[in-house]
């Protein structure tokens, strides 16, 4: 009876000992957190200061140098008209606190605009994948005998850095065209936009450009992003007898999605597909979106009973027409001006089946024109 109080006993001490050791372990876990919460909160506060410390160094170093230009005028006898120059370089001197508390303030609703984007973005990409009390479209057909709707398709997923691989290898493409001089130019404006191309038989690589006072390249990103990330946005950029489909495939992050779309010549009933990347992302002088078709063999069948079978790369007996995707909008800061952008639309535009490249440039231009109404805002303005 005593042997078996006492390993009672010891295993009621063990027992105590291990909750007691678990306590000490959780009190220690939970001290290091709330450290290394206090250590970043300590380190955001120091960033702060030494920004604000910066500044007032900048407004003391002003404020010093002017003082001493006015005591140097007062140990020479300044006249009236001196002190009327003093006035105004004090007043010179206020307008420049007050020109960088509201660049400050400035930066600080650009940050909160991207924030808004982010979320809109976030929300309208879960209504999008909602049903829709609304009569869908007719389904796109393939082939007389088949067809298709871009509701069964589904993706094998991309990874964020297969996607930031594809917009750099992009980037490159659009660098090494933007900085040849070799194209074609009417020279003409219309709503003061000016274009630029490169004709081949079966291509046309082309640029609009057109400035946009009263914005900065972060704003005015942040704006487009919203219209082109979602496909009820999207589509609306093109005119109304452009038939297509278009479905957003993966979300890969705030700043990466995956579409696929499909146009339909009305009259011969052709149909050419794109899977592309839709990307945003900071370059050094402002923000760039860009749209590059991606692998379409990774493209998936949602069959009727649930399950996810190969893609039908054949349309059901008849080749299927895949156009290549590549287009820009750049948001470019305007050097020395940080509230005026320098906003390009290029890219290039195949001739296909359901359009050739003479409508496709006429649609890009109404689309460039569409894009300035949902983004900035009317090229022209009736007043009464």
């Amino acid at each position: 009876m005593a042997e078996l109080n006492y390993g009672q006993m010891r295993l009621a001490m063990q027992t105590d000992e291990a909750k007691r050791a678990r306590q000490r372990e959780h009190v220690k876990n939970s001290y290091y957190r709330q450290q290394a919460r206090t250590n970043a909160a300590k380190k955001n506060v120091m960033k702060a200061l030494r920004r604000k410390v910066c500044e007032l160094e900048r407004e003391y170093s002003c404020t010093i140098q002017l003082k001493q230009q006015l005591q140097l005028r007062e140990d020479t006898g300044a006249s009236d008209s001196d002190k009327t120059t003093d006035d105004l370089v004090e007043q010179y001197m206020q307008l420049s606190i007050k020109k960088q508390q509201l660049c400050r303030e400035n930066q600080e609703l650009a940050l909160i605009v991207a924030k808004h984007a982010t979320f809109q973005f976030k929300m309208q990409n879960f209504l999008d994948s909602k049903p829709k009390l609304t009569l869908e479209p007719p389904p796109i057909t393939y082939s007389p005998s088949r067809a298709f709707q871009v509701n069964e398709i589904t993706l094998e997923s991309f990874s964020v850095p297969e996607c930031h691989q594809i917009a750099l290898d992009a980037y490159q493409e659009i660098r090494n065209f933007l900085q040849s001089n070799s194209y074609l130019t009417s020279g003409l404006e219309l709503f003061g936009w000016r274009e630029q191309r490169r004709e081949a038989p079966d291509h046309v690589k082309f640029t609009l450009k057109k400035r946009f006072p009263g914005v900065n390249s972060m704003e005015m990103s942040a704006r487009g992003w919203r219209v082109v990330s979602s496909p009820r946005g999207l589509m609306g950029l093109y005119s109304s007898t452009m038939r297509l489909s278009i479905k957003v495939l993966q979300v890969v992050d705030d700043h990466n999605v995956i579409m696929y779309r499909v146009i339909t010549n009305t009259n011969t009933m052709a149909t050419v597909q794109s899977l592309f990347l839709v990307t945003r992302f900071h370059m050094a002088n402002g923000y760039i979106i860009l749209f590059r078709s991606v692998d379409h063999n990774r493209l998936r069948r949602i069959h009727p009973d649930g399950s996810i079978g190969t893609w039908d790369t054949q349309g059901g007996g008849t080749q299927v027409k895949w156009l290549d995707m590549f287009t820009w909008t750049l948001f470019e800061d305007e050097p020395d001006n940080g509230n005026a952008v320098i906003f390009s639309y290029g890219g290039i535009v195949y001739s296909t089946p359901a359009a050739d490249t003479r409508v496709w440039m006429l649609e890009i231009l109404s689309l460039a024109l569409r894009w300035e109404n949902k983004v900035v805002g009317p090229p022209l303005m009736v007043s009464g």
